[in-house]
């Protein structure tokens, strides 16, 4: 995972190392144990929804809180060694690595069809599931409904609007979008025609680089006058001062701001990206999961879990409620019918795209961050940036 994506969330944190243990008298004598790595976040909720699991069954289930910012690097180490979980707790988006380091074992037993495509896909590798998803989340377009009491269904509207507000002296920017954050950006990005990498019936193709794609190109032009009207933000950060000042009718942000918009007391509406230059302007999707080691001590007991536990609805609803992220389980899903906000969050979300997950996307966030500082700075041209940043990117992955 990206360094901006980590600090944009804020459910992964890096905290000290902690241990909790639910023991079980029988279990330590039938040796039946299950080590979960997790985040502080869902570690409450794994304790108590494998407790009765756990006693049930007669296994010990630990809980151990990891620094997720090093705890990929720690797998790749540790596990080898019969030193790591059983369990890992985390994001889509470290799987390519670590399958590739050899250190995860596949899902199986697992009814795909049963969950979200974007879930199904995000945790797939080289044609493989590694993951068993529990939720998906995706950024959209929150409208300040008093300054765009219509929500704009072309970005003709979104030009409109601003242009409107702009003439009046009542916004100071259109959409406020955090300063050369590409996964915020990407909406804009794919409107335009651009795309990460291609993505086959094989899975993702990292030989087809899209950052500076034929249909992006022509379009690069629109993004140079975006940025100099003030249609997109040049500087804005995560605070989005502008949206909650009630100076930009729009922002592009996820469902982890929620209790934050709730706060500040402005009338808004979650909506989608329109299509930019006629192509839908889709988001990346991001999936958090259970992977298996591959040198768990306990598969048999892990794989209980998975199909038990993580893939009930009860589970997956109780982690639902930490944030506000829709459950991957389409009957846990469907269970969410009182929160408008996830359910506007999903229905956007159905027509993004998994962020890529494998290990060559490391080598794309910086240079593909900077193209969009240029363009914002007046450094370069939105053509200038983004094939310069296609150039480095293909020389850092071949």
């Amino acid at each position: 995972m990206n360094k901006k994506r980590l600090g944009i969330l804020g459910v992964i944190t890096a905290v000290a190392v902690a241990v909790s243990t639910l023991v079980v008298p029988s279990a330590t004598a039938a040796g039946k144990t299950l080590v979960i790595w997790s985040d502080e976040n869902r570690a409450k909720t794994l304790r108590e929804a494998g407790a009765s699991w756990a006693a049930k069954n007669g296994v010990t289930l630990t809980v151990v809180i990891k620094d997720f910012g090093k705890v990929k690097d720690e797998l790749i180490t540790a596990a080898p060694k019969g030193l790591g979980p059983d369990l890992l707790v985390g994001p889509h988006d470290w799987v390519g690595q670590l399958a590739a380091s050899g250190v995860l074992d596949r899902m199986v037993n697992i009814d795909k069809s049963a969950y979200a495509a974007s879930g199904i896909q995000g945790f797939s590798y080289k044609g493989l599931l590694y993951g068993l998803p529990y939720n998906v989340e995706n950024i959209a377009l929150i409208v300040n409904t008093k300054l765009s009491p219509t929500i704009p269904a072309t970005f003709a509207d979104v030009e409109k609007t601003w242009a409107t507000l702009k003439a009046a002296g009542t916004a100071k920017v259109g959409i406020e979008v955090p300063y050369g954050d590409s996964y915020h950006n990407m909406p804009l990005f794919s409107g335009l025609g651009g795309y990460v990498f291609g993505v086959g019936a094989g899975g993702i193709n990292a030989k087809d680089l899209g950052i500076y794609s034929k249909t992006f190109a022509s379009n690069a032009s629109k993004l140079d006058g975006y940025y100099s009207s003030g249609l997109i933000s040049k500087s804005s950060n995560y605070d989005f001062v502008q949206w909650y000042a009630g100076k930009a009718p729009y922002m592009i942000t996820g469902p982890w701001n929620l209790a934050n918009i709730k706060k500040s007391g402005i009338s808004y509406a979650i909506a989608s990206v329109p299509a930019v230059g006629g192509t839908l302007s889709r988001p990346f999707v991001g999936v958090n999961g259970f992977m298996m080691s591959k040198f768990a001590a306990n598969k048999i007991v892990a794989r209980q879990f998975l199909t038990q536990v993580a893939a009930s609805d009860d589970f997956q609803l109780a982690l639902y409620k930490l944030g506000d992220r829709l459950p991957a389980l389409k009957t846990a899903a469907a269970k969410v019918t009182n929160n408008p906000d996830v359910a506007a969050f999903g229905a956007y979300g159905a027509i993004g795209t998994p962020m890529p997950n494998i290990p060559q996307m490391n080598s794309v966030w910086d240079s593909w961050g900077n193209a969009w500082k240029n363009v914002a700075d007046g450094k370069q041209t939105a053509a200038a940036a983004f094939a310069q940043a296609a150039t480095n990117i293909k020389k850092a992955i071949s």
